[in-house]
């Protein structure tokens, strides 16, 4: 079994499927079942029904087979025929896929019968009847066409396989087929029936045909076929018949013929050869040339072309036959009489003619042989030497002489171009074709020639061709490009000229070296003075109704030449400079107005600016500003122009000097109105689109010229340019710009400016036209903050914005604001969260949610457009989108780093110039965002003139607008939330991020102005503590930040401050005046006796491990004249990988790190390392200020000692290496030379490396001296905002002065530099070379690679700021180097500007204004966050006596005070921080006249004074602090305060108890006899008269007295003062203090014998008199005290020492008779004793006390039976007294033995 698919290709058409119906098979009836069956079930049946099929063939096909040989040829024939039906049937229905036996006997058998079919036909007859009986034979009639069943069964056996077709061809079929076919052309049919042919016909002719095909494809059937002379007489007669043959079998015969000459064999061509054919058909077709139809003659000569192209390969003989009988002049004939006879555009027959001629021409035995003749210069990488031959060049110059000839004789379109396209394609086949013809038959040379006389259409192609000799040969044919050159001169056919200049023009873009190759042939200058004639017609008709002059060909014919013009100055400053020379640029101007020009106008322009852009920038902004509001597009592309130029950042100079920015804002100011709406005056005309694109070009110019350009930028900032941009915005029309106020409206939960930006320009929403152009100018402001605006991408995302709204452009005025108020109900109802997805969130699309602002000034310009953003026809929506780009603005200063760029661009005095209004009314709903914004500005830096104008000092009140006169239109919704949020405050915590917001203007409402006062007061503390309360946790010293360097080298990898001239060491024969620097004398380096590097530094960012970056605080170069190198020979750094201090002395040469080279062991002369790490670990944190100080103490020979501190904590101290004498390995100095040394604080450019670490530089000094440990404690207590040179530094006072001490810390020559950003300026290289030197100036020039005369690049110089002190040279200061990682900030918070606008009397002036305990705890939070962090506020609180203020504030306000109040009291002293345990008294000021005046206290609510009471116990006890608060409480009379106190009858018993412990911690901490005179004198107030019995009055021991008793006056006073007499003798007998025998005899000797004698009188209460005795007894102890007690003291030394320094107070008191002085008197004090305890006889007490001091004891307690004094002992009083008189007695002789 053997299978085949048949090729689809090769199948019949379609009709065949009726053909095989009309055969006789008629279709079952199953088909029709199968026509209704399933489809499942016809597929399974289809499939099923040809393998049966062919089963049943196979079967009846072998039964044919057996029975052959025995039957009849008639029976056989029969037997065939029947079976031949089914075999095409199964055939049909398989698709193609034979499943047949034996095939192969099959073919064999239907082509023997359809041979021996045709022959009977033939074999007989003559012609004519044989081509009647053939075309019977094959016709289909009925059901008779057995022969028509053959050739079809033939036509099918032909296609399954090559053996299958062998047998077919071994029928001799070939030959009766090719038979057939000559009688078939030869002879037609008749007249009435040629060219009439039925489908049936056609589907025979085409199977017949196609099995002829099918047979002489095979070499086989061609031998086949060449054993009988048909072929011959086939092609014979295709050439001399071939108007007289069959015109129906023109096509089959000639696809036969072609077939057969494809397969050509050897044997073949010698069959051709014999027969002459080639020669008898020329000559025939030469017969015919003058009649036969052109068209005819070309189809008969591409037959014979065919055999003589396809015969070349295997043999050149029908080629020599073809050219030796004349083949191309019969060619030449043939295709010119084409020309002159009528014939369709697209003739395949002349095209196949033209194409085989093409072909001939690369037949040839030889190459053809030619002397390389190449013309320089020629393009880079074309190398003639190394082009290499494929096979495909042209040999055979007759054939393609007979192209050339045709293109030059005939002007026929179709003709020409196709024989253009034949060269073309010689050029692929192989490049060197081009230069065999060129060097040869110069074919292009010659056509250039003759091309203007050819079609227009023609000499496009032809141009093409030409050029495409130079873009895909990449040869410069220079003869050809000299004749084009000329054609373009002579200008004969203008369209001619044009397509030259378009040919040029692509050439001329393909390599710069054309622009000088055409410039040298004079191109050039031959088209400029084409243009010059042009320009100067173009201006003498300017104005003019000429439009003629300069239409059709002429104005292309100049648009083409300024397109080659532009492409010829494109990169060629050469040529630039020629149309220069040529004076051009005024000519060249002209073609700007005319738009088809001026795109190529600007290209040359552009060109011209790379020689001189001062010019061009002159040319572009006056035509700028000269055009008219016409001229939108003008100004449009001039700006696209300009945009191009700007790209260079070296352009950006000429744009300012030319004044390019003043120039781009008068286009704004000319544009006043244009976007009004609706549109009025000659801006009607225009829709917004356009006008939208003008704003933002003109923003995208701006934005590119201020680009990474610090010198635009500057300029732009210092010349008020972003307010006179704000003003031009605001004048556009879609602003409003009335003077009336703003009706505040309530709004709710509005919408982000990014939703705003995507409902406006994305949704379908309607939107009004002014809002809609606001919001577009808005965002194009958005991108120039962001730096994105000059970006293309930029571009692309907000060009579709800038669409022309598509509502109420037909609308009225009236139709708008009824739409209105519908539309924009449902607008903010319908906008969901998918409407706004295209334009993404600014607060997403930023890193980090922080936005990085680039242009800071925009931002100011946005907040001056923001209360413009008003229409009263929508007072809502303008109010809602207010808020949405205020809430915006205030996203943008999210970061530390944006709230202090906007600082320096002054957003905050705009805020109060621009929105004043919001800031004066608190309903407005942009009061609260604008504060905020203002606050977190103000926390960071402000001036304090604004600072003054926020809180309206200074500067008269607004006048009170309609808005705000009508109380009962105002909510007082914000004064309640006010006071809640007062209320609710923690009293530790700071007002962050969400501050209460004051109301900045007194509103004319009806409430008493107290209240009103009030709650301004409120309002504005409010605000002031968020400015001054810190953001984050610094330590006391560094909570105000201070101002500083930054450096980041994330964006370059660099950023440092150069130091230039540090010093100079000079030879003797060096002239000074090559020094730098300032001061007289040379400095010595390395200094003699060391040096001291300070430092103050913030880390922001440390970096990762992989992009390790060190910190290098300072980096000390130098370098000697007459050598190369530079050397670092000292350097401070800090490694992030292992978080460790590194100094080094090492000579390291100073280049870059890439190159540095690994380091060498050198031998060691020293014992000490060059270099030493300290490890820091764990006291550096980001975030915080750290204080850094290495100290270097030079030793003997060359070693020091090195130490390290942090915070003033040392690290550690090591040897080391100190630096050596001389750079590198120098030994000696010449006299004439010198060594220059300058410093680095940071990365120099030398050492690029980026890297995440970000990091904050502070005050930096350099001394000349190793400092000791003390001094850098006091240098790290100074804190970071210190910016002197130590030369009168206030010290703590001491123990005998409060006032603080003045001391130089530092010799004043010995300090090199201090370098603090607060005194820092930003000047120029000029200013400084004029300021101070020319060698500092050529030096930081040179560092910012900039040349020496720069006289406008903005250099910033932190001065040297021990400048003015005496002694040598010193650097002028630190420059700062890098244009992105270095920021400098000079820091101005709120709490410091306070100081230079009053100060704290500010802020007791709203302590004053208070009237509630809310405002009355703002104000003073505020005044203690402002003395908390700013030392000068404190000095100036205490130099305006403002404590006394204070004090006298707090105590017209008693009845406002409360705890809280009383926390922030205790903060300002400093004796209790908010949150955090007792501490020192740092406030001496508030603590004297504010925490010691009890007065207040004691009148305040909620037991204020208890409070205080028990905070001075805290702080008073026994400690180190607690000694030295003690002191400070003693300079301050606290004692006299206390005890005057006590003299009130009316203080309860546990204020005296508190009193008590707090006399008690005072004497314990500083014990001084005057305290004690002050108690004593109170103690003897209390006594009562000798007339006054207290046992009466108190019958009851003190301790036990009940509350009523207590309550009594004489009760309470005994019981205080036997309170005093404890705490003295608790005092006395304290463990903690330990008085010398001196002090007790002072102290005793101070109050006298008579003060203690005076508590043992009779009439006193028993249990005074027992503490008394004691007290007396505790002294008694001292045996000196004892001896002067007993032998007698002078009494009344209490008083006078009470009463010294008051008698000239006295002495004016008196007013009556002196009374006499007695003069003093002794008091022997054991008989005065003796006789008062007489009268105590009944206190056990007293017994045992008198036992201790005579058995020498310590005193003892009695027992608690024994303290227990009754009535009932008073009944034997006096047999007690006697007895106790005799053993005091006893006793006393006793005492006087001993």
């Amino acid at each position: 079994m053997s299978g085949h698919v048949m090729d689809p290709a090769e199948e019949l058409p379609k009709q065949q499927g009726d053909f095989l119906n009309e055969t006789g098979q008629e279709l079952g009836p199953d088909n029709d079942v199968e026509a209704l069956a399933p489809p499942e079930a016809s597929r399974e049946r289809q499939h099923q029904r040809p393998t049966l099929l062919w089963e049943t063939l196979a079967k009846e096909f072998l039964e044919y087979e057996q029975a052959s040989p025995y039957l009849i040829p008639e029976e056989q024939q029969r037997r065939l025929l029947d079976f031949l039906p089914l075999f095409l049937k199964a055939w049909e229905e398989s698709g193609g896929i034979v499943s047949f036996p034996n095939i192969q006997f099959l073919a064999s058998e239907v082509s023997k019968l359809l041979t021996e079919e045709i022959k009977k036909k033939l074999n007989g007859k003559p012609a004519e009847e044989a081509r009647l009986a053939v075309g019977c034979l094959l016709q289909l009639k009925g059901e008779e066409e057995d022969g028509c069943v053959l050739l079809r069964s033939v036509y099918l056996l032909s296609q399954i396989d090559s053996g299958t077709l062998w047998n077919i061809i071994k029928s001799g079929l070939p030959v009766a087929l090719m038979q057939c076919l000559y009688l078939f052309f030869t002879f037609p049919l008749g007249k009435a029936s040629d060219g009439e042919t039925r489908e049936e016909d056609e589907q025979v002719q085409e199977m017949f045909v196609q099995t002829m095909l099918n047979l002489y494809r095979e070499e086989q059937g061609l031998e086949e076929l060449l054993s009988a002379a048909e072929l011959q007489s086939l092609i014979i007669a295709t050439a001399s018949l071939w108007d007289q043959c069959n015109l129906s079998w023109k096509a089959p015969t000639g696809r036969v013929l072609r077939t057969i000459s494809k397969a050509q064999t050897k044997t073949a061509i010698m069959y051709l050869q014999a027969a002459d054919c080639i020669k008898i058909a020329i000559q025939n077709l030469f017969k015919l040339a003058d009649t036969l139809p052109a068209s005819d003659m070309c189809e008969a000569v591409s037959i014979i072309l065919c055999f003589v192209k396809d015969s070349y390969p295997i043999s050149s003989a029908l080629l020599l036959e073809f050219e030796n009988n004349d083949g191309y002049q019969l060619l030449v004939k043939i295709l010119l009489r084409w020309e002159r006879s009528p014939h369709s555009e697209g003739d395949h027959r002349v095209e196949e003619v033209l194409d085989i001629l093409t072909c001939l021409t690369v037949c040839g035995k030889t190459e053809l042989k030619v002397s390389g003749n190449i013309t320089h210069p020629q393009l880079p990488h074309f190398d003639f030497e190394q082009t290499q031959s494929s096979g495909m060049t042209v040999k055979n110059l007759q054939a393609f002489q007979v192209l050339q000839s045709i293109f030059q004789k005939t002007n026929d379109l179709h003709l020409c171009r196709r024989i253009l396209l034949a060269i073309k394609t010689m050029w692929v086949w192989d490049t060197m074709n081009f230069f065999l013809l060129e060097w040869t038959l110069q074919p292009i040379s010659q056509f250039t020639d003759i091309i203007p006389l050819k079609p227009h259409l023609v000499q496009i192609q032809f141009f093409q061709l030409v050029e495409s000799v130079v873009l895909e040969l990449s040869y410069v044919p220079h003869e050809i490009l000299k004749k084009v050159e000329c054609l373009i001169k002579e200008n004969l056919v203008p369209f001619c000229t044009i397509a030259a200049l378009q040919c040029l023009h692509s050439i001329t873009k393909r390599d710069l070296l054309f622009t000088d190759i055409f410039r040298d042939s004079g191109l050039l200058g031959q088209l400029l003075t084409q243009l010059r004639k042009q320009a100067k017609i173009l201006r003498k008709t300017a104005g003019t109704q000429a439009p003629c002059l300069e239409q059709g060909t002429e104005k292309e014919l100049t648009c083409v030449m300024l397109k080659m013009v532009a492409a010829l100055v494109l990169g060629s400053v050469r040529n630039a400079v020629v149309i220069k020379d040529y004076g051009m640029v005024p000519y060249i101007k002209i073609f700007l107005d005319d738009e088809c020009y001026r795109s190529d106008t600007l290209c040359i322009l552009e060109q011209l600016s790379v020689i001189n852009t001062e010019e061009y920038m002159s040319i572009i902004i006056g035509a700028l500003c000269s055009s008219t509001q016409g001229e939108l597009y003008l100004k449009l592309d001039l700006l696209k122009s300009l945009l191009r130029i700007l790209e260079n950042p070296k352009c950006h100079l000429a744009f300012r000097t030319c004044s390019g920015f003043n120039g781009l804002l008068s286009l704004l100011s000319d544009m006043e109105g244009a976007l009004q709406d609706p549109p009025s005056g000659a801006w009607a005309a225009t829709g917004h689109s356009p006008i939208l694109e003008l704003v933002l070009y003109t923003l995208q110019g701006i934005a590119t010229a201020l680009h990474l350009d610090p010198v635009n930028s500057d300029f732009f900032q210092r010349n008020g340019l972003f307010e006179k941009l704000a003003e031009d915005l605001g004048s556009l029309g879609c602003f409003w710009t009335q003077e009336g106020q703003q009706v505040p409206v309530q709004l709710e939960k509005g919408r982000t400016f990014a939703e705003f930006l995507n409902a406006a320009l994305y949704s379908s929403e309607p939107f009004p036209a002014w809002l809609k152009s606001c919001i577009q100018i808005l965002s194009f402001l958005d991108h120039m903050i962001k730096g994105t605006l000059h970006l293309e991408s930029c571009l692309l995302e907000i060009k579709p914005a800038a669409e022309e709204p598509p509502w109420d452009v037909q609308k009225g005025p009236q139709d708008q604001q009824e739409g209105h108020g519908t539309s924009f109900k449902q607008l903010e109802n319908k906008l969901a969260a998918s409407d706004y997805r295209a334009w993404a969130d600014p607060e997403d699309r930023l890193e980090g949610g922080n936005c990085a602002i680039v242009h800071p000034g925009a931002v100011c310009v946005m907040v001056r457009l923001l209360p413009k953003l008003y229409k009263e026809e929508h007072p809502e929506l303008s109010q809602e989108i207010q808020c949405s780009v205020a809430d915006h603005v205030q996203s943008l200063v999210k970061s530390e780093k944006s709230r202090q760029m906007m600082c320096t661009s002054g957003l905050l005095s705009t805020i109060i110039t621009s929105c004043q209004h919001a800031l004066n009314n608190d309903s407005h709903p942009l009061h609260l965002p604008l504060i905020r914004i203002f606050e977190k500005l103000a926390s960071q830096s402000i001036e304090p003139d604004v600072l003054r104008q926020f809180l309206w000092l200074g500067t008269p009140l607004p006048a009170m607008t309609g808005a705000c006169r009508n109380p009962a239109k105002t909510p007082l919704y914000q004064e309640t939330s006010l006071c809640k949020a007062a209320c609710s405050e923690d009293s530790g915590a700071a007002v962050l991020d969400n501050p209460v917001v004051p109301q900045l203007a007194i509103r004319n409402t009806s409430s008493p102005w107290a209240s009103r006062g009030s709650a301004m007061a409120l309002q504005t503390s409010m605000s002031l503590i968020s400015m001054t309360s810190p953001r984050n946790f610094q330590p006391y010293n560094t909570s105000l930040a201070p101002s500083f360097v930054e450096f980041d080298m994330s964006p370059e990898g660099y950023g440092c401050l150069f130091l230039p001239t540090l010093s100079i060491v000079m030879g003797p024969n060096v002239e000074h005046s090559i020094s730098g620097g300032i001061g007289m004398g040379a400095r010595l380096f390395p200094p003699l006796g060391g040096l001291t590097v300070s430092s103050w530094f913030l880390v922001n960012r440390f970096c990762s491990a992989r992009d390790a970056h060190p910190l290098r605080f300072l980096t000390v170069v130098r370098h000697m004249s007459r050598m190369e190198q530079e050397f670092v020979c000292f350097a401070v750094s800090f490694s992030p990988t292992d978080r460790s201090l590194v100094i080094s002395t090492e000579e390291v040469e100073f280049q870059p790190l890439d190159i540095m080279e690994p380091e060498v062991e050198v031998p060691n002369r020293s014992s000490a390392p060059t270099q030493i790490e300290f490890s820091c670990t764990q006291q550096l944190a980001t975030g915080q200020w750290h204080h850094l100080t290495v100290t270097v103490a030079k030793e003997t020979k060359r070693n020091c000692i090195v130490s390290a501190y942090i915070n003033g904590q040392i690290l550690g101290s090591a040897k080391m290496q100190y630096i050596q004498p001389l750079p590198g390995n120098t030994i000696s100095m010449e006299p004439s030379s010198f060594i220059d040394i300058y410093g680095y604080i940071a990365t120099p450019r030398v050492w690029k490396q980026k890297s995440s670490l970000a990091w904050r530089l502070g005050p930096t000094y350099l001394l000349e001296e190793s400092i000791s440990g003390e001094t850098v404690e006091v240098i790290n207590k100074l804190g970071p905002r210190y910016f002197s040179n130590f030369q009168a530094v206030q010290l703590p006072a001491n123990g005998h002065s409060r006032e603080p001490q003045l001391t130089a810390l530092v010799a004043e020559e010995r300090i090199s530099f201090g370098i603090n950003a607060i005194c820092s300026s930003t000047t120029t290289i000029q200013d400084i070379k004029s300021c101070y030197n020319e060698v500092d100036g050529r030096l930081i020039a040179k560092e910012m690679g900039i040349i020496s005369r720069d006289s406008s690049t903005p250099v910033f110089l932190a001065s040297n700021i021990a400048g003015h002190l005496a002694g040598p040279l010193r650097t002028i200061g630190s420059v700062a180097v890098g244009q992105f990682g270095v920021r400098v900030f000079q820091s101005c918070p709120a709490a410091n500007s306070l100081n230079f606008i009053g100060g704290p009397a500010i802020l007791l002036g709203l302590i004053a204004m208070s009237r509630d305990d809310h405002a009355m705890y703002a104000a003073v939070k505020v005044l203690n966050s402002v003395l908390n962090r700013s030392p000068m506020s404190e000095k100036l609180m205490g130099h305006i006596g403002g404590y006394q203020l204070l004090a006298y504030l707090l105590r017209r306000k008693t009845k406002l005070l409360n705890n809280r109040i009383l926390q922030l009291v205790l903060s300002i002293a400093g004796t209790a921080e908010l949150g955090l345990e007792s501490s020192t008294i740092k406030n001496y000021n508030a603590f004297q006249y504010i925490l010691s005046n009890f007065e207040l206290w004691s009148n305040a609510p909620e037991n204020l004074d208890l409070a205080v009471f028990s905070h001075l116990v805290e702080i008073l006890r026994p400690s180190r602090d607690g000694c030295r608060n003690a002191k400070v409480a003693y300079q301050m009379q606290m004692v006299p305060k206390l005890v005057f106190l006590l003299n009130d009858i009316e203080i309860s018993c546990s204020r005296v108890t508190t009193i008590c412990t707090i006399f008690s911690s005072l004497l314990q901490g500083n014990f001084n006899t005057k305290d004690i005179l002050r108690i004593g004198l109170f103690l003897v107030y209390t006594l009562k008269p000798s007339s006054v019995d207290e046992s009466q009055i108190c019958p009851y021991g003190i301790s036990d007295l009940p509350g009523e008793a207590l309550s009594q006056t004489s009760g309470k006073t005994i019981w205080l003062r036997n309170q005093l007499l404890k705490m003295l003798l608790d005092v006395m007998c304290s463990d903690k203090l330990h008085l010398s025998s001196e002090a007790q005899e002072e102290t005793f000797l101070a109050l006298g014998p008579d003060w203690f004698l005076m508590f043992t009188q009779s009439h006193l209460h028993p249990s005074t008199v027992v503490i008394g005795v004691k007290l007396l007894l505790h002294f008694l102890h001292n045996p000196t005290l004892l001896s002067k007690f007993k032998e007698g003291v002078v009494a009344g030394r209490w008083v006078e020492n009470s009463s010294t320094g008051l008698d000239i107070l006295m002495d004016n008191l008196k007013s009556g008779p002196p009374v006499p002085d007695y003069g003093p008197y002794l008091v022997f004090g054991l008989t005065v004793l003796q006789v008062c305890l007489i009268n105590h006889i009944h206190l056990p007490e007293i017994y045992l006390l008198v036992s201790g001091l005579f058995l020498g004891t310590p005193q003892c307690d009695p027992p608690e039976a024994s303290k227990i004094w009754t009535p009932c002992c008073s009944g034997s009083c006096r047999t007690t007294k006697q007895r106790t008189s005799l053993k005091l007695g006893c006793a006393q002789r006793q005492w006087s033995c001993c």
